[in-house]
């Protein structure tokens, strides 16, 4: 399950993702180019490396615009943000605040736990079908597999009771990594951070 944060850092905002734990994932999988005639070097998509799914995890733009989210699945009749093409429209934007106004255009609303920065400003964003939660971040943030500012429930957990445990002992933990991280060598040990690997 995903972990996703945001901190600025000498003046310039990160935005991190790191799925928890997933063995099978690999680096090649996870990056590609989105190299068609139209984008040729100018998004940098991350995308489902499962051959049987269809979608993009987030990315970042030409114009230094990033895109990270997780979903938190509260209803049948919620759209995920990795269905093509939302992530590579969001890539579009020239600014983090033209993202969110193209985020906040998707009808239906895409759900889930999304960041949203450029090199000066971020945003934090959380969507459910018919709501959108749009907040400027000012310092830094975490969001995992539950939302912070609506009281829908992730319906995953009824299929796994101990996820709810999870999702919240995870978005402790980086809460904790990130106020302590001053560097970006600092935010990649977050990333490599396994205290709360699902089997330890």
């Amino acid at each position: 399950m995903c972990t996703t944060f945001a901190k600025n850092i000498n003046g310039s905002w990160y935005l991190g993702k790191t799925r928890d734990p997933v063995e099978w994932m690999r680096w090649d999988d996870e990056m590609k180019l989105f190299d068609t005639p139209a984008d040729r070097f100018r998004k940098w998509i991350v995308q489902n490396p499962n051959p049987r799914e269809d979608g993009f995890y987030g990315g970042i733009n030409e114009k230094g615009v990033a895109f990270t989210s997780t979903f938190v699945h509260v209803s049948e009749l919620q759209i995920s943000y990795i269905r093509k093409p939302y992530v590579r429209l969001i890539l579009d934007a020239e600014t983090a605040e033209e993202a969110v106004e193209i985020i906040g255009s998707f009808k239906p609303e895409i759900g889930g736990n999304m960041f949203v920065a450029d090199a000066n400003q971020c945003f934090g964003i959380e969507s459910i079908p018919g709501k959108i939660f749009v907040e400027e971040l000012h310092k830094e943030a975490v969001k995992t597999n539950h939302y912070l500012h609506f009281n829908e429930r992730n319906i995953e957990y009824d299929n796994d009771p101990s996820f709810e445990t999870w999702t919240k002992t995870r978005y402790e933990r980086a809460q904790e990594l990130l106020k302590k991280a001053q560097t970006e060598e600092d935010l990649i040990q977050i990333l490599r951070d396994r205290n709360n690997a699902e089997n330890g």
